[in-house]
This record gives structure tokens, sequence and C-alpha cells, in this order.
């Protein structure tokens, strides 16, 4: 068994940062997992000392899912496929696996996921657990493409968990926030190889957002970026095609003109300026706005969803009902045509279908996420809360990884299943071994 003893005992205690910076912890015990007896030992000797234990992934998460002074792991030890389903093309993940991990490991199986987000920092537990997505009304968030799970509750029991096996557990844990126990195991759906080819158009944003709805309706992946007062957002559009379909590279100016600007140093540039005099950022959304421009290619599916993203951000995203999105972008649109836009970070625009997890936040609907970014050095701390409740007043539900200010009482009036999950987890875990104060006041725990 392994041994855990409490703070103030000779232990070092290593500093926990996130992604962006904004959440910091001293867990007391910091510990990476490479074996199921090892966790074991490790939540065994947790309970007995009266620790509680969070589990991290990639810590990509704006909000303190992970912050614990207690112990603190990880399975960055735990990597890998087990299984590979060649009928049903279902895999198997040990659950510290990174998103950026998988293509390599899914092409001697001649086999891709169904859908991806254009992060792969992430651990596959980590994506699921906080409600990760990409976009496409044809496909669901990562959540809803799991078929079974392994996790060890808090007693060290490991358990499988299906639609057909603790089927309450299962569509608990499918987006779990880490409240019920350490996922170990994920079996995903996946699908044969498959190419794509990826538009990016500059179009006027009047007649975007009147098509918007009929559009993404079509296609297989579309999304847009809207920098706030501007007349043109960049539409991308990402169209499935067969495996052995030959790859077109795009052209070397025009891809690093619009990856920079969107995501890496040309965006950092006006991002600081903005910073540092904040009249100036409609100028700079302007000229953000002004050159990026069109450019096509066609690579492997992984290339087309992913985008390098290097400037450091907070972001606040709100998943609403598919059919409330013309009210929706309208008022922000009204928003910024009062006041200068506060912030050189553009507006992301993506769809996907409902699912039946019970956090889900598709669940039981088709969706459309507005996500808004803020700039770490940014000085508008007005700016979430005012589009907080915008994006609340149209049926939003805040993604779980990302910056919002919902606590139990409000939460439970958006999921349907908010009681049941607050059941599950008290029955798995009655001594809250998992839960942190964030948790606490996340779920009434």
């Amino acid at each position: 068994m392994a041994n855990l003893s409490r703070r103030g005992e000779g232990l070092p205690v290593t500093t926990f940062q996130n992604f962006a910076g904004t959440v910091t912890a001293a867990p007391s015990v910091r510990q990476s997992v490479a074996s199921l007896d090892q966790l074991g030992g490790l939540l065994e000797s947790a309970a007995q000392t009266g620790h509680t234990v969070r589990t991290v992934g990639a810590g990509h998460s704006f909000t303190p899912l992970a912050k614990t002074d207690d112990v603190l792991l990880d399975l960055d030890g735990f990597q890998g496929i087990e299984e590979v389903d060649v009928l049903t093309h279902d895999v198997t993940f040990r659950a510290g696996t990174r998103l950026w991990q998988v293509p390599d490991l899914l092409e001697p199986f001649g086999l891709a996921l169904e859908n991806m987000g254009d992060i792969d920092r992430q651990s596959i537990a980590g994506a699921i657990s906080t409600g990760t997505h990409g976009t496409g009304l044809k496909f669901t968030g990562f959540s809803g493409a799991v078929t079974a799970l392994r996790l060890m509750l808090a007693d060290g029991t490991q358990v499988r968990a299906s639609a057909t096996e603790h089927s309450e557990l299962f569509q608990a844990a499918r987006v779990g926030l880490g409240a019920l126990g350490v996922i170990t195991h994920v079996r995903l759906r996946c699908v044969p190889h498959y190419m794509m080819h990826a538009a990016e158009t500059i179009e006027a944003i009047e007649p975007l957002t009147e098509s918007f709805i009929e559009r993404v309706a079509l296609e297989d992946h579309l999304e847009f970026f809207w920098f706030p007062g501007t007349g043109n957002a960049q539409v991308k559009t990402n169209t499935r095609l067969p495996g052995d379909t030959p790859a077109k590279a795009p052209g070397k100016l025009t891809a690093w003109v619009n990856d920079e600007l969107l995501s890496n140093g040309g965006l950092q540039a006006i991002c600081s300026v903005g910073a540092a005099m904040p009249r100036m950022i409609p100028r700079l959304n302007g000229f953000a706005s002004r050159v990026l421009s069109d450019r096509s290619y066609t690579a492997s599916w992984n290339q087309t969803y992913i985008s390098p993203r290097r400037v450091k951000f907070t972001e606040m995203e709100y998943a609403l009902p598919l059919e409330n999105f013309a009210a929706a972008f309208a008022e922000l649109r009204r928003y910024f045509t009062t006041r200068p836009a506060p912030v050189v970070f553009p507006l992301e625009v993506r769809t996907t279908a409902g699912d039946d997890t019970w956090l889900g936040t598709a669940s039981g609907r088709n969706s459309v996420y507005i996500a808004v970014h803020r700039y770490i050095r940014d000085r508008v701390p007005q700016y979430f809360p005012e589009m907080e409740s915008i994006l609340r007043s149209h049926g939003g539900r805040p993604h779980w990884g990302k910056q919002h200010t919902l606590r139990a009482p409000d939460l439970a009036q958006l999921y349907p299943r908010f009681q049941d999950f607050r059941a599950v987890r008290q029955q798995v875990d009655p001594q809250g071994l998992f839960v942190n104060d964030y948790l606490r006041e996340l779920l009434g725990a």
C-alpha cells in the first residue's frame, strides 16, 4: 500500500498550475500513476489518512476542478490502447492517453476519432469528464462517443460501466467531473480513417448569421470566428473524404497569416497592444478581420481539426439550444454596438448533436456553442459577466471546463438528471474522497 502522510509531516509540496495560469494549487502529494495496483494503494492510503484526491489530465480546464491542497494524481504513466474491436471499431484507451497521441495509436488499425476539437493537449479522461467537443451536427462531443468506461471507486473497487452494466454510473461518469472515481479506461466509438477538405472563407457577418442554421445542417463540420464589432467572420468548413484521398497543402503565406492571427504570434502581438492601449482595440479587431483571407487544403482528419494555441487566454463557453442561435447572436452583436469592443479575441461559434449524457452540455438537444475569450493581461473583468448574462438568458449551459459563475441551484434547473447525478455520486463516494471545495459548490455535495 502506498503511504501518504498528512500535510506538515515533511512531504514536498509541488505547485500545480493550469494551462492559463489562472488556477494554482499546492497539493501535499503529487503522484503520477502507472498501474492499477499503484492507484488502488494510493486511494486506500488517502482514505485512511484523511486526504481527499483529485485527478488531473493536461490542466486545460479554466475552472478549479483539479485544485486541491491534498492529493493530486495524474495518469500520465498509464497511456496507450488496450483493446480494439475490429467489428464495431470500438477502441479501449488507457485514460491517461493524450489526444495528440491518438492518431498515431489508431493508424495501424486504419481508424480515426469520429470528431475532435481544435486543441489536442487534453487526456482522454479529462476530455470526456468536462464535456470537450468539436463541431458538426452529425456528431456528438467526446462523451457521446463513449461506449464503456472502467473506474476505480473510493473503496478501491474496479467497475466496468456501460449502457448495460452499471448503467446509471455509466451515464453519470461520461461527464463526471472527476467526482465519482478515477477513470482508468475509456472505450470510444471510432470510425475508419478519413481525410478532410478544409475551406476557410471570409464572409460578411450578416448573411452568415442568417444562413447559419441551414448551413450547419448540410455540412460535416462548420464553425466561425468573429472579431467583435467587425463586419466579417472567418468560416471554417471541413468536409469528410475517403481515407485514400491525396493530401494537398495550403498556400504557405495564407496559412501563416491565418494561423498566426487566430491562434499564435500575430494574435499575441495585437492582444498585447490592446491590453496596453484599450482605445486601440476596435482598430485592432478591424485590422485582424481585414487581413484574414480564403484558403483551402486537404489533409488527414487530425491535421484539419487541430490548431496550435500559444497565446495564453481564459475562456467562457455556453451551449444554447440550436434554435436560439439567431436571437442570442443578434443580442451579442447589439452589445458591441453600444460600446467599443473590450477585447482583441474572436468569438467562436460551433455546433454538436444532442446526446443522452446526464451532464452533457448538449444533453437532450442539438446545441450551438458560443465561446468568448480574454487575453490573460486584459483588464476587463466585466466582460465575462456581461457575456454570461446574455448567454444564460437564451437557455445556455456552461462548459464544465471553462469559466462561469453557476452553482448547484442554477445547474439543477438546466439539467433534468442533475439530482440523479448527485445521488450516484453520493452512492459511490459517500465520504467525499473525490470532492474539493469547488465541487461542493458546483454540485451541492
